[in-house]
């Protein structure tokens, strides 16, 4: 693909062998037809994060050790209960049902730990523990019912829709990309192209805000971007995914690519966790699970 960069009469190019959509700023789309809008992604995941502090009781039955891994065992199981607790508060219960094959077993196998802190006994009565924990689930509509689309329903949980007008694209072609969020969000958009690159799009050097309005359709690019987007070799497959949630996303250091965006040297799990690392106690969460939301598009390019 090829970059153009407009800089008064004279144009600077740069040729980039991965599909690069870079910004200044959003533009909101209102009453436009925008291709595939109402497209599902390609992949979704949904999941509550939360801090939790558990203990245990110390015990003559039992070890220190396993006092210690009591203590974790109870904050899982409390991490499960709230998150279950959370999204029928924020589900349309006549409408959608929660996947329960997400969130079922024990505690053990429901709750990723982001991250966990060993405070140790305390006043030689208890273990402490504390733990910041992902539980994932999904929604799926009741049988036999018509449903608005999740994503611009603001009666269910964050959902963060991300598409282009189409699915594949051949050389020469430009391609822009949408996403629209049903409630106000935080997001960071990636696209790993078919040769493994981890591209950040959002925000970018030009666009430092990763602050999104809910309902508003975000074009990439706009027209106030100094990029315009054309598919070149090689070509493939590139992943778009959106990581997205209700408070600021973890931060995430970059590689300058020299084009007012950045490159991320790790893999894309460690994005995702990085991602995944939000402040819940400076956001005001209190006890209230974070929402977290992420998105796959996917687009295949070619001759």
């Amino acid at each position: 693909m090829k970059v153009f960069r407009r800089i008064g009469v004279s144009v600077l190019v740069v040729f980039v062998s991965i599909i690069i959509f870079t910004l200044v700023l959003p533009q909101v789309i209102h009453g436009k037809d925008t291709g595939l809008k109402g497209t599902p992604p390609d992949d979704e995941k949904r999941s509550c994060i939360q801090s939790i502090d558990a203990y245990a009781y110390l015990s003559e039955d039992m070890t220190l050790s396993e006092t210690r891994k009591a203590a974790f065992a109870n904050a899982k199981r409390q991490a499960v209960e709230n998150a279950k607790t959370f999204i029928i508060s924020n589900t349309i219960v006549e409408d959608f049902v929660v996947k329960k094959d997400l969130i079922k077993g024990t505690a053990e196998g429901a709750v990723t730990i982001l991250e966990q802190k060993d405070f140790g006994v305390e006043n030689n009565q208890r273990y402490h523990v504390w733990i910041k924990a992902e539980v994932e689930y999904g929604l799926k509509p009741k049988e036999h019912k018509i449903v608005k689309n999740t994503a611009f329903n603001k009666e269910v949980p964050l959902t963060v829709k991300v598409w282009t007008p189409n699915k594949s694209y051949k050389a020469g072609e430009n391609i822009v990309i949408y996403i629209q969020g049903n409630r106000d969000y935080y997001a960071r958009v990636v696209d790993i192209t078919s040769s493994g690159d981890i591209i950040q799009l959002l925000p970018n050097n030009y666009r430092t805000s990763n602050f999104f309005k809910a309902g508003e359709i975000y074009k990439i690019p706009d027209n106030k971007d100094y990029f315009d987007l054309t598919v070149t070799p090689p070509y493939g497959k590139d992943k778009i995914i959106v990581y997205a949630s209700d408070v600021p996303l973890g931060k995430v250091s970059l590689e300058q690519t020299g084009q007012g965006i950045g490159r991320y040297r790790g893999s894309q799990k460690s994005l995702a966790n990085l991602s995944r690392g939000i402040s819940i106690e400076s956001a005001g969460q209190g006890n209230r699970p974070a929402q977290f939301y992420e998105a796959t598009w996917s687009v295949t390019t070619g001759k």
